[in-house]
C-alpha cells in the first residue's frame, strides 16, 4: 500500500513540475494512441474470433466426413458378418460334438476357410477372420482375406480366458467391437512379445454364432449340447490409419480414434496404441455425437474436432494447433501498428504548433516575472489581446504595485523583529548550553561504547528541545508521538526486560492536530501501574485510529488494574494524580463536550485510557 502511495506522489510530482507544451503533447499523443491501441486490439480480437469459428466449421465438417467414411466401412463389415452367420452350411459344419482326431479338425478347419472366404475373400484390409472354439481356431491358415504369416492365429485357450471371450458370449449374438489392445497379452502369448507393434496392436470385431438358419424352408435352433463357434475378425490398426491418412490443412495438425472409456484406437505416435488417453477429453468434452472445443494439450492450446462413429461408439478427434491457426495475424498487428505510429508523429507535430502560440503569451509572462524575483518592481506588461491573459496581465501589473507599498511597511517590521530575535536569543542562552552540555555527555559515552546511555541521552535531548522551542498548545501528531516515543525509549532503559511499550498509530490520517503532550501523562500512569507487579512483564500499548470525524488514541496496560468506585473517583470526583486532571481540563478547555476521557479497568487485569477529541 505504501508503494503504491509512493509511486502516485511520484507521477502527481512528475505531472506537476512537467511543461505546459510537455503536457499537451502528450494529450495529444494519448487522445491519439489510447483509441489507436484499442481498435487494433478489438481488431485483432475479432480476427481470431472470425478465423477460429471458421475453423471450427471446417474442422467439424471434415472429422464428420472421415467418421462417416469409416461408418460405411465398418457397417459392410457388419452386413458380411450376418451373412456369414446365417451360412447353413456353416450351421451345418458346426452342428456336432466336438471332432475326435485331427483329421477331423482339419477337415472342418479346410470347410471353415471357404465358408469365410466366400464373404471375406476381397478383404484385404483384415488381418485375420476366424471361427473360434475352446478347442480349435478356424480358417486360421494362409487364406486370400490376409496377407499375414500363419502364426498370427488366435490361440483357443488364450481366447476363451481373455475378456473379449466373455464380452461377446455376454452379448449373446450381438456384435462388440474392441479397441487397440496387444493380442500377444490378451491372449497369453508372451512368447511373440517380441514381434514388431504393427502385427501385435490390433482392434477387433466379434459375435457368437446365435441366429437359427433358414434351411430347406425350416428355422433350424442351435443345440444346448453344441459348442457355438465365436466370429473373431482382427484389423490391423494401420487399417484405420490409412482410412484418416489426410493432407494437413493446418501444419501440426492430426487425427486419432479412441474408444468412449477412453482406450486410444488409432493414433501418430504407435506408443501410445491401446493406452488411455491422457488428455483425458474423452471425459468431459465428448458430451454430444459431435462438435468442437478449444483445450489445452501440454503446453499449448489446441481446437479440436470430434465426432462418434454410429457403428463403434469410438470418437474421432482432429487436433489443430490454436497457434498455428493464428500464425497469419501479427502481420494484422503491423500493420495497425505502424498505422499508430503515423498518427502519433502527425499529433507531436500539431500538438507542437498548438502549444507554441499558446505559450508564446506565457513565456512573456514569465520574463517579466523573474524580473520580478530579481527586485525590479517596476516592471509593466502590456495588454494582451486575450481576454484570460489580459485579466492575468492586469492583475500582475497591480500585484507589483502592491509589492511595493509592501516593502515600505516590511522594512519598518523587520527593525521591530530584529529586536524581538536578539531578546528571544538571550532567553535561549540557557537551554542551549544545556544542549551542548548533553551532547558532551553523549560523545563520551559513545567514546567508551556506553551506547544505551548515549541512546538515552539523545532522547532526552529530544524531549528537551520540542518541550522549549514548541510553544505551541496544537501541534502535528506525528511530533508529539516523536516526542513520546522519545519518553517511552527511557522508561523501556529503566525497566528493561520487564516492560515493553508498543505502538500501533500508523494508519492516522496525515496532518493530524492534536494537544501537545496530552498522551504522557497517561503513559506515566500506565507504567507505574505496569511496574506494580514486578515478578511479571509489564505490557503497554498505545494506539490511535479515526473513526468518522473523531479521533480516539487508547493507552492500555496489564497493571493491577483498579476497581469501579475507583475509576468514578477519577472520572466524577476530580480524585488522583494531577497529570490526569490536567489532561482532562485540558481536553474541556481546548474542545468542550467534544473530548472525552474514559477508562475501562477490570482488577488483575489491566487498565486502558481513552482519549477521545474531534478530528
Amino acid at each position: 500500500m505504501a508503494g503504491y502511495r509512493f509511486k502516485n506522489s511520484t507521477i502527481r510530482n512528475l505531472w506537476k513540475n512537467m511543461k505546459l507544451r510537455t503536457k499537451l503533447i502528450l494529450c495529444f499523443v494519448l487522445l491519439i494512441s489510447v483509441p489507436s491501441v484499442t481498435n487494433a486490439v478489438i481488431n485483432y480480437k475479432t480476427s481470431s474470433d472470425i478465423i477460429v469459428s471458421n475453423a471450427e466449421d471446417s474442422i467439424l465438417e471434415i472429422v464428420r466426413k472421415k467418421t462417416e467414411i469409416s461408418d460405411l466401412m465398418l457397417n459392410t463389415i457388419e452386413s458380411r458378418t450376418i451373412d456369414l452367420i446365417s451360412d447353413p452350411d456353416l450351421f451345418t459344419l458346426f452342428n456336432r460334438q466336438r471332432p475326435q482326431s485331427d483329421v477331423e479338425l482339419l477337415q472342418m478347419d479346410r470347410k471353415a476357410t471357404g465358408i469365410l472366404n466366400k464373404y471375406f475373400r476381397n478383404g484385404q484390409d483384415f488381418y485375420t477372420v476366424q471361427l473360434v472354439t475352446s478347442y480349435y481356431s478356424f480358417g486360421g491358415g494362409a487364406t486370400s482375406y490376409t496377407s499375414n504369416s500363419t502364426f498370427v492365429s488366435v490361440p483357443p485357450l488364450g481366447f476363451t480366458h481373455s475378456y473379449i471371450y466373455q464380452q461377446i458370449a455376454e452379448a449373446k449374438g450381438s456384435l462388440l467391437w474392441f479397441p487397440t489392445y496387444d493380442w500377444t497379452r490378451i491372449f497369453a502369448q508372451p512368447e511373440l512379445g517380441g514381434m514388431d507393434a504393427k502385427f501385435r496392436m490390433v482392434f477387433s470385431t466379434g459375435r457368437l454364432l446365435n441366429i437359427s438358419p433358414i434351411i430347406d424352408g425350416m428355422s433350424r435352433s442351435w443345440p444346448q449340447e453344441v459348442e457355438r463357434p465365436v466370429l473373431l475378425i482382427n484389423f490391423n490398426e494401420e487399417y484405420y490409419r490409412q482410412l484418416m491418412a489426410q493432407t494437413a490443412a493446418v501444419q501440426g495438425s492430426y487425427f486419432y480414434v479412441v474408444s468412449r472409456e477412453g482406450q486410444i484406437v488409432t493414433h501418430p505416435d504407435n506408443s501410445l496404441l491401446g493406452m488411455t488417453d491422457g488428455n483425458k477429453w474423452y471425459k468431459n468434452q465428448f458430451k454430444s455425437a459431435s462438435g468442437t472445443a478449444l483445450v489445452n494439450a501440454g503446453k499449448e492450446d489446441v481446437l479440436i474436432g470430434y465426432a462418434s462413429s454410429a457403428v463403434t461408439g469410438w470418437v474421432t478427434v482432429y487436433v489443430v494447433p490454436y497457434r498455428q491457426l493464428l500464425r497469419n495475424l501479427p502481420t494484422v498487428s503491423y500493420t495497425d501498428l505502424l498505422v499508430t505510429l503515423v498518427l502519433l508523429l502527425l499529433s507531436v507535430a500539431i500538438s507542437y504548433v498548438i502549444s507554441s502560440h499558446l505559450t508564446r503569451p506565457i513565456k512573456r509572462i514569465m520574463a517579466a516575472i523573474q524580473l520580478t524575483g530579481a527586485g525590479d518592481f517596476s516592471t509593466k506588461l502590456p495588454d494582451q489581446s486575450q481576454l484570460e491573459f489580459r485579466i492575468l496581465v492586469k492583475r500582475y501589473n497591480q500585484m507589483n504595485e502592491r509589492i511595493l507599498e509592501l516593502i515600505e511597511e516590511n522594512y519598518k517590521s523587520t527593525r521591530r523583529e530584529k529586536e524581538a530575535e536578539m531578546l528571544a536569543l538571550n532567553l535561549q542562552l540557557n537551554p542551549h548550553f544545556l544542549y551542548n552540555t548533553l551532547n558532551i555527555i553523549n560523545w563520551m559515552a559513545l567514546e567508551r561504547d556506553e551506547n544505551e546511555i548515549s541512546q538515552m541521552i539523545v532522547s532526552l535531548s529530544t524531549m528537551l528541545q520540542y518541550t522549549v522551542n514548541n510553544g505551541q498548545e496544537e501541534v502535528l501528531l506525528v511530533d508529539d508521538l516523536n516526542w513520546l516515543k522519545s519518553y517511552t525509549h527511557i522508561m523501556e532503559k529503566r525497566y528493561a526486560g520487564i516492560l515493553q511499550i508498543q505502538y500501533d498509530v500508523e494508519d492516522m490520517p496525515p496532518g493530524t492536530v492534536v494537544p501537545k503532550l496530552f498522551l504522557q501523562p497517561i503513559v506515566e500512569n500506565a507504567i507505574i501501574h505496569s511496574m506494580e507487579a514486578a515478578e511479571r512483564d509489564g505490557q503497554i500499548m498505545i494506539t490511535g485510529r479515526k473513526a468518522g470525524e473523531r479521533l480516539y488514541f487508547s493507552v492500555s496496560d496489564n497493571g493491577a488494574g483498579m476497581s469501579k468506585t475507583h475509576i468514578e473517583a477519577l472520572l466524577i470526583h476530580d480524585a488522583g494524580g494531577i497529570g490526569l486532571r490536567n489532561v482532562r481540563k485540558r481536553l474541556k478547555l481546548m474542545y468542550g463536550d467534544m473530548a472525552e476521557l474514559q477508562i475501562q479497568s477490570e482488577i488483575g487485569a489491566g487498565t486502558a485510557v481513552t482519549v477521545v477529541i474531534p478530528f
